[in-house]
C-alpha cells in the first residue's frame, strides 16, 4: 500500500485521535502503576504466555499474583 495516496475522512481522523488519546492514557497509567509497584523481575527476565492461555482471560488479576521467577542454573566450570 502506498502511504502517499491515503486520505482519511474527518471521521477517520477523529477516531484515530481518540485511539491515540486512549493509548497515551493507558501508557501513562502503566508508568504510574510501575512506579507504585515495580517489577521484581530483572532486566534479563522473559515472561512467555501462550496465546490460548487462560491467564489472558482474567483482566482483573495480576500475572505477578500467580507467576514466579525461574532462574537459570549456573554452569559448573569443568576442570
Amino acid at each position: 500500500m502506498n502511504e502517499e495516496n491515503i486520505e482519511l475522512t474527518k471521521e477517520q481522523i477523529k477516531e484515530l485521535q481518540k485511539i491515540v488519546t486512549e493509548i497515551e492514557a493507558e501508557a501513562i497509567q502503566m508508568v504510574i502503576d510501575y512506579e507504585n509497584t515495580p517489577s521484581n523481575l530483572d532486566s534479563s527476565s522473559v515472561v512467555e504466555i501462550h496465546e490460548d492461555s487462560p491467564l489472558l482471560n482474567n483482566i482483573s488479576g495480576s500475572l505477578g499474583d500467580i507467576a514466579f521467577t525461574i532462574k537459570k542454573k549456573k554452569k559448573k566450570k569443568e576442570m
